[in-house]
């Protein structure tokens, strides 16, 4: 079962995992509440798109929402009505769309991002996209994670498309180390992306095991 089901899914409650978003809504609201999550998501999503979004943590209590963002800034943070700025369109469009009377958005910045799905399935989709050939891309993410980071116990890295141009699709994967995914104490990131390339899409899947977890 573990290796079918996500591995963040599969852990939740049960490791350190927790849910990106918080909220409890009778049967009225409940609609309502899943649209105000996607919409936000969705608006940060394109506002921040220059960069690496690690994150996104929603907690919903009544009217209020709690935004914890977390990023990789850049220059353009530098400016001082630029987050200012964002912050005022959100909480202008939650409420028109959905009433809600504050959102309050805090960025933070991500710790260990060579142990992040993510961040590493972004990698390889930006070399993938500056048509790099699929196997140098993953030996260009496997230097950076060995060089960078010496706490990674394993990963594997999946591409399914049309490589390097080939005519069939296909599915290739290499794995490092363990990726134990029926162990539910193991710490597991996974992370899923998409490179559009002139050949057509290639799907991105990133294990990474970091470390044991005890309860």
């Amino acid at each position: 079962m573990g290796q079918k089901v996500n591995p963040i899914g599969f852990r939740l409650g049960i490791s350190n995992k927790e849910h990106d978003s918080f909220w409890y809504a009778d049967s009225k609201n409940y609609s309502k509440l899943v649209k105000q999550d996607l919409f936000i998501r969705k608006f940060l999503q394109k506002k921040f798109s220059f960069t690496f979004i690690h994150k996104i943590v929603l907690k919903t209590k009544y009217n209020d929402c709690l935004i914890i963002l977390s990023l990789v800034k850049n220059e353009s943070f530098s400016k001082t009505d630029f987050i200012s700025g964002i912050s005022k369109e959100l909480q202008k469009n939650l409420f028109v769309k959905f009433g809600s009377n504050l959102a309050s958005l805090n960025i933070v910045e991500p710790s260990n991002l060579n142990t992040s799905a993510g961040y590493l399935a972004d990698f390889i989709k930006a070399q993938l996209e500056k048509r790099v050939a699929f196997r140098k891309a993953i030996k260009n993410c496997l230097i950076k994670v060995q060089q960078e980071d010496t706490k990674l116990k394993g990963i594997k890295i999946q591409l399914a498309g049309r490589l390097n141009g080939a005519e069939i699709a296909r599915t290739e994967w290499v794995r490092e180390g363990r990726i134990p995914l029926n162990t539910l104490m193991a710490n597991i990131d996974y992370s899923y992306s998409r490179a559009q390339t002139i050949y057509g899409v290639i799907g991105i899947k990133i294990w990474v095991y970091v470390r044991f977890v005890f309860v």
